[in-house]
């Protein structure tokens, strides 16, 4: 049950996050309405199309312009580090820690809802795509992340 719900949210999540860019001389619709138009036009993608076109999509995570009062909820992007904490939650929870330059580092949280299978412990190093979801209760970015890569 839990699986079928995670895959449900996952797949509605990615058809919302990975609706394409429109031209700006069509009419402006509803909000509900060009929602239901984006679910639908993805709804024909398979899960893995779905993952690859976030892989094509997703930029480089940048934690200097993701750590801020108001981050770019949606963006789509890609982080490498290690898994340095596992919570619990609804989804797979877990602290992402990243070297960001000599002697920097970053730290998001990531709620994964992985459709890749992908089995990690703390202390992999991993790749996690995903996309911007705002900021936990202690003020660190949260990313929404659909797969995870161990490396």
């Amino acid at each position: 049950m839990k699986k079928a719900f995670v895959t449900i949210l996952t797949t509605s999540f990615l058809l919302f996050a990975c609706g394409g860019n429109e031209e700006s001389t069509k009419e402006v619709k509803p909000k509900e309405e060009v929602n239901t138009e984006q679910q639908e036009n993805n709804n024909d993608m398979t899960q893995e199309e779905v993952n690859e076109q976030l892989k094509k999509e997703a930029e480089k995570a940048d934690f200097v312009e993701i750590n801020v009062d108001n981050p770019p909820e949606g963006k789509k992007l890609f982080i490498d580090g290690k898994v340095s904490l596992l919570t619990e939650g609804d989804f797979d929870e877990f602290i992402l820690t990243t070297d960001e330059g000599p002697g920097e580092h970053g730290m998001y949280g990531i709620q994964l809802a992985n459709t890749t299978d992908a089995v990690y412990s703390e202390g992999d190093e991993v790749r996690v795509y995903g996309v911007v979801n705002g900021k936990d209760e202690t003020g660190m970015p949260k990313i929404l992340a659909t797969i995870l890569e161990k490396k």
